[in-house]
């Protein structure tokens, strides 16, 4: 996938805040992101944030014996702020102080994606940046913009990667793998099919039509994933 050059900063005292949110960013979000850089304290990011600027930073509030409020003011006025606490007493100021979101430990996945799709749509905007998937066929190098998939089907350890423009390619990588890397545009809705939410017409509990007519199966955790996103 083509970087679209984004950086991220999590300001986490504690070792297991910083690395988890990090597998997170990188599971969800590998795309988005050219580096994410990580501190333990105020007075790192104090440092860190006088040298570079960030397009979003995730920050704890209770840091040892400061408070992650302190570093807004070194922040660039660009930067989103993304609080990440276990106390949900903070939420009002963290609004006063202009937050992008608020989000508590332990962190849910689900809040987590809808947080980040919401980031994305706000820093990117519609069409400011095509994002590709890079593939390999042929041992030639295929870049497909993502807009351009409807679908994508599950064959055995491969994936059919099935285009609006009725092109099909056929790339080395499970289902599951291609899910991870695609992001939070496209969703699981069956073990063997995961469909561009753009391209979805309407669905019910069993089936789901594309805006191309394309009836695929939607099974029961694909209808839950459904209704997470609609």
């Amino acid at each position: 996938m083509l970087s679209t050059k984004l950086t991220a900063l999590i300001v986490d005292d504690e070792h297991s805040g910083r690395s988890s949110l990090k597998i997170l960013l990188n599971k969800n979000c590998f795309y988005l992101f050219e580096k994410i850089v990580t501190a333990s304290s105020l007075n790192e990011a104090i440092k860190i944030v006088a040298d570079e600027s960030f397009n979003v930073c995730f920050l704890d509030i209770q840091l040892n014996n400061q408070s992650g409020f302190d570093l807004v003011p070194y922040l660039s006025s660009k930067t989103k702020i993304i609080f990440v606490t276990a106390y949900s007493e903070y939420a009002i100021k963290a609004i006063k102080d202009k937050a992008f979101d608020y989000l508590l430990k332990p962190l849910n996945p689900v809040e987590f994606k809808i947080c980040m799709s919401r980031f994305e749509k706000e820093v990117l905007g519609n069409g400011a940046v095509k994002k590709y998937l890079q593939i390999k066929e042929q041992g030639a190098t295929m870049p497909i913009i993502l807009d351009e998939i409807e679908f994508l089907e599950a064959e055995g350890a491969y994936s059919k990667i099935h285009l609006v423009k009725k092109k099909e390619y056929v790339t080395a990588k499970t289902l599951k793998s291609m899910t991870d890397m695609l992001g939070n545009d496209f969703i699981r809705i069956h073990k063997s099919y995961t469909v561009n939410k753009m391209m979805i017409q309407s669905y019910k509990k069993d089936s789901l039509t594309t805006i191309h007519n394309t009836c695929l199966p939607v099974s029961r955790v694909g209808a839950k994933e459904l209704s997470l996103h609609f």
